[in-house]
């Protein structure tokens, strides 16, 4: 028994010994005859996470038709086998990028322009990053020789030629052809770290470059045709202001910001408008919306199997308030009405006497300075301007227009240096928002604010009644300095006109003739009434016009209403430095640093007839302590004593001396410019001075008076949408401000607005003679004075439609545009659109003012 399990024992351990004989032998045979093919598979074969990217989101109308997209395009990519880094191999795949190079331009392509080594007029060499502060330009200069293995200390011109021969770029090649090299061989040196990304050398191709492309395929080795998206603008021009375009990152800090949510550095983003604010809710570009491709790729970097794959989320879209066609009709009427007052001012001109512009010694000591030939070419007309129409129940902008436009399909795919240079240059600055960022004397426009002050102060009532009588009157000291000036604060219709007819008025009656005088009276009041001069700007702010209207564009400036701190703020310092490196006011206005240099000058000028040479840092110290006295509440007597005090501390000018030769007074005068006084409250008052203001800023103020007092924030952005339709963000109305005032106020305010319209309508001059919504709007003009010459006068109209129950409020503003009244054709051009659309909608024709609608 125990010797047959013996036996077998010996069998099974025979066989389990040959097994692992066998095994040994294909181990070994393993390990010594495929070792080597299996290692060279192992370091052949890498795994990589490519990062995918959603498509951009559109921006569309309320209607939902587009005003961007993506559009899917054909790229132009060239992916270099990164274990070919001979001298050889660069010179081949420099054969292979010029060939490819000529079949592009063949196409009718171009490509990439980002070398940052510039060849200037003179024929130097420099660095350009399209940026101007010059930290940023450092940093990046110092980053960019890091990464393109050039000396720290080489000139520009140095490594350009460094480059060419590193790149084997022949000889007899031009500058231009080598450029367009270096720029796909700077690009594939900064982007080495990714060598299975291929680098795109020329963007939204056609299919006959395409065509030309594939064709030569087989020995355009690393050349290959790429599937890509270009942002599309289908309606040019139309509300280019407000959806703005995208652009490269530049500044270091941009950079840093948009790396860290996921951005690669040579993703676009926003630059302006809508494309800008909403950013992160259209961008597909962001780490949470980004997919994921798991790839093996092989040592030449090309990929060779696909081991997972997560898709991007697209960006989300961007619904907006306007309508299109109100936002044609509207951008139409601008263009229109700006043409039309330009050719008004020609044909005023031509036909004026001498003495009222060539021969006029005040007009000619106004266009002293300025460019142009004759007087007409020097003088500021009209060649721009803005209109806003906003629902006056919501603060939703239906319509915003900036004329002069700009095409953004421009700026896809980046802008050329001369197509940039040619908007820059354009003196009508098309790249500028003016219903945003421009700013105003408003003019009369700005009587319906006094007015509710005066009433709700308490400095007039409803029935206060009001004469013109001429000139206004003021201190004995004031009434000197405007004999000496010509100013006389007074109507408009004085001397010339009937002002006496002015008379009895009670503040619908002032609204309608637009008195000044009226004005000046209740703005005297109102100061007198409240003990203060800030009291109309504080109803400036009650309205919304000094502050934010929480738009949703980049670029809005804020407005202001004249007081003390707007003529000088003693709390803040006079000028500062901007990122150029150029001096600007840091105050409301330029007027405190005109008068500080007007005062070096002046000081400059007592120190030659002292024989003494003041350096420019004692005339600055002086002059802006001088200032600072213009803030204090002091007697003749005191700040006299103070200026003495000064000059003698600062450039040891005697107090005597300074005294009898009557400098302290001369610099006294100076420094009045920047006090408060009588008359700077009075023209306050109907909107001139240093008050200014925005478009966007005046239709919330006017959509305020129509709806009895409710100040909203302005919104053009309706909701946020994502790709299967679900509102992500919906913006609801919101309120700035309730203006506490009785409901009385406000009506007398209306009536006001609503007689100059119906008076302007009984004149068979007037475009609104004869309309058929004459009685369906209300309306106020206004002409802000920008100089002594009457065709430079800003144009104000501002109404709402309709008078009862009103919906719309509609601005337009016309820089240089004569007056008040050469602003209402567009405004009337836009309302018989949307009242006509009302019609439409209902099938009649809208009630006429104070009937029954049966």
């Amino acid at each position: 028994m125990f010797k047959k399990l013996k036996n077998r024992f010996f069998v099974v351990m025979a066989i389990v010994l040959v097994a692992f004989i066998a095994l040994g032998t294909g181990l070994g045979n393993l390990t010594l005859t495929q070792g080597g093919e299996l290692t060279s598979q192992s370091e052949s074969k890498k795994i990589r996470t490519l990062t995918l990217k959603g498509t951009r989101g559109q921006i569309t109308d309320i209607t939902g038709i587009p005003l961007a997209y993506d559009q899917s395009s054909y790229d132009i990519e060239f992916l270099r086998d990164p274990t070919r880094n001979s001298t050889t191999d660069k010179a081949y795949y420099t054969s292979v990028l010029s060939e490819a190079i000529a079949l592009i331009e063949q196409g009718g392509g171009t490509t990439i322009d980002t070398f940052n080594i510039v060849r200037n007029e003179d024929g130097t060499f420099g660095f350009d990053f399209g940026i101007t502060n010059p930290e940023d330009i450092a940093k990046r200069e110092k980053n960019w020789r890091k990464n393109m293995y050039v000396s720290t200390t080489a000139t520009a011109d140095e490594i350009y030629r460094d480059l060419r021969i590193r790149y084997r770029i022949p000889e007899e090649y031009t500058y231009e052809q080598a450029r367009k090299l270096l720029s796909i061989w700077q690009e594939v040196q900064l982007s080495s770290y990714l060598a299975y990304v291929p680098i795109t050398i020329s963007e939204d191709v056609n299919m006959d470059t395409v065509a030309l492309i594939e064709g030569k395929s087989d020995h355009l080795d690393g050349i290959q045709v790429g599937e890509s998206s270009i942002r599309i603008y289908p309606k040019d021009e139309v509300a280019a202001h407000i959806v703005g375009y995208l652009g490269k990152m530049t500044d270091e800090e941009t950079i840093k910001d948009y790396g860290d949510k996921g951005y690669s550095q040579n993703d676009l983003i926003g630059a302006s408008g809508i494309e800008s604010t909403m950013e992160q809710y259209l961008t597909g570009n962001s780490s949470e919306k980004q997919g994921k491709r798991v790839v093996e790729v092989n040592s030449k970097g090309k990929v060779i199997n696909e081991r997972s794959y997560t898709a991007p989320t697209d960006g989300y879209n961007v619904r907006l308030t306007l309508d299109l066609q109100l936002q044609q009709v509207v951008e139409q009427a601008l263009e229109d009405n700006i043409s039309f007052v330009h050719g008004e001012q020609i044909e005023a001109y031509n036909s004026a006497k001498p003495d009222e512009y060539d021969e006029n010694e005040d007009v000619q000591a106004t266009l002293k300075n300025r460019e142009g030939n004759s007087t007409l070419e020097k003088m500021n007309l009209a060649k721009s301007g803005a209109a806003v129409v906003l629902d006056v129940n919501t603060g939703r902008v239906l319509a915003m227009a900036s004329y002069p436009s700009y095409d953004a399909n421009l700026f896809t795919g980046g802008i050329s240096t001369e197509a940039m240079q040619a908007l820059n240059d354009d003196p009508a600055r098309p790249l500028f928002n003016n219903a945003i960022s421009s700013k105003g004397i408003p003019g009369s426009i700005f009587k319906m604010v006094t007015g509710m002050a005066g009433l709700a102060e308490g400095a007039i009532n409803l029935d206060t009644r009001i004469t013109d009588e001429g000139p206004y009157p003021l201190t004995d000291d004031e009434r000197k300095e405007e004999q000496i000036t010509g100013h006389i604060p007074a109507c408009w219709a004085y001397p010339d006109g009937p002002w006496h007819s002015h008379a009895d008025q009670d503040v619908a009656e002032g609204l309608k003739n637009s008195c000044n005088y009226f004005f000046y009276v209740v703005a005297d009041r109102i100061a007198q009434t409240t003990g203060s001069t800030d009291t109309l700007a504080q109803w400036g702010e009650k309205f919304g016009l000094t502050s934010s209207t929480g738009i949703e564009l980049t670029g809005e400036v804020v407005g202001q209403v004249g007081s003390q701190n707007v003529l000088y703020d003693p709390a803040k310092p006079i000028a500062a430095t901007n990122s150029e490196g150029v001096e600007v006011t840091a105050q409301k206005t330029s007027l405190p640093l005109l008068i500080r240099n007007t005062l070096m000058n002046y000081l400059r000028g007592c120190g030659d007839k002292l024989g003494v040479e003041y350096t420019d840092e004692q005339l600055k110290k002086t002059a802006e302590r001088l200032i600072e006295e213009a803030g204090k509440d002091l007697t003749n007597y005191e700040i006299g004593a103070q200026i003495r005090d000064i000059l003698y501390e600062e450039l040891q000018i005697s107090q005597t001396y300074s005294r009898n030769i009557g400098w302290d007074n001369d610099v006294n005068g100076y420094l009045s410019e920047l006090r408060w006084n009588k008359r700077q409250t009075i023209i306050t008052g109907i909107g001139s001075g240093t008050t200014a203001v925005t478009p966007i800023a005046v239709a919330r103020y006017i959509a305020a008076v129509a709806n009895g007092g409710y100040v909203y924030e302005t919104h053009i952005v309706d909701s946020i949408v994502d790709n299967d339709g679900n509102v992500i963000e919906q913006q609801e109305p919101v309120v700035f401000n309730k203006i506490e005032a009785s409901d009385s106020y406000f009506n007398a305010i209306q009536e006001g607005m609503t007689k100059m319209v119906a008076e302007q309508a009984n004149s068979t001059t007037s475009i609104f003679n004869g309309w058929k919504y004459e009685d369906q709007i209300a309306g106020k003009t206004g002409t802000g004075t920008v100089s002594n010459i009457d065709l430079e006068n800003n144009a104000w109209f501002v109404s709402y439609a309709p008078r009862e129950n009103p919906e719309i409020a509609v601005v337009i503003y016309i820089p240089n545009g004569i007056g008040g009244s050469h602003a209402e054709p567009a405004a009337k051009e836009i309302i018989e659109y949307y009242l006509d659309g009302k019609t439409e909608e209902t099938g009649t024709a809208l009630p006429s003012e104070n009937t029954l609608v049966p």
